[in-house]
């Protein structure tokens, strides 16, 4: 079906259907500022790019649009959807409770295998961090979140976190600068720290802390 799948392969789960999986490639391209914000996607160019037909390509458009990443303008087509700072800090909001309560119900489970991988998590942020990598850091924070949400094995809480993520990511693409990420970066290092401290009321209090420099 595609002439080339390797774009199609990243964080993909078993049994996803085709538009789901071209949903997530312009998902990506969006991420990743090729397509960017008030930018017309054309199906005609995406279902080339993917050796595709274009009724997959319409119905992934349409999965990208009920999670609000793109809208449909009359007479104008699929539009990647621009974020008002409003809209921003209500999903910013709901990632903080969403990690929180990720935070809350992994107690007890940080064993000293599960408290390694964590601090791996964070080295190879801080690593990105480091190198002013802005793109990339966001990447590995969001690793670092969804790890969390592993070790609370919390499958509603991880599905509510990914809808939420993908507008903050769509935002934080176009809005971050290394100034922000380093800001960003202090918190969610305190953060994993007073996991790995095992001070959980701490943890949460320095992710709310961390979202907030992420948006302001």
């Amino acid at each position: 079906m595609f002439g080339n799948t390797s774009n199609l392969t990243d964080g993909i789960y078993f049994g996803e259907s085709l538009p789901q999986q071209i949903a997530k490639h312009i998902l990506k391209k969006i991420i990743e500022g090729e397509i960017e914000a008030g930018e017309k996607i054309v199906e005609e160019d995406i279902s080339k790019e993917l050796n595709t037909s274009r009724a997959p390509v319409r119905e992934a458009l349409y999965l990208l649009q009920v999670d609000g990443i793109v809208e449909r303008i009359p007479r104008r087509g699929t539009i990647v959807k621009p974020f008002s700072q409003k809209e921003i800090i209500e999903y910013n909001d709901v990632a903080i409770g969403l990690i929180q309560m990720g935070i809350e119900f992994s107690q007890g489970k940080w064993h000293a295998e599960n408290k390694q991988s964590l601090r791996k998590h964070l080295e190879i942020a801080t690593d990105e961090c480091e190198k002013s990598n802005v793109m990339e850091y966001q990447k590995k924070a969001e690793q670092i979140f969804r790890y969390i949400f592993s070790i609370a094995n919390n499958k509603a809480l991880s599905r509510f976190f990914e809808e939420a993520s993908h507008i903050l990511m769509v935002f934080a693409q176009s809005q971050w600068n290394t100034e922000t990420m380093e800001n960003f970066h202090f918190r969610l290092k305190m953060s994993v720290e007073a996991i790995l401290e095992d001070d959980f009321v701490k943890a949460k209090n320095e992710i709310h802390e961390a979202l907030n420099r992420g948006v302001m």
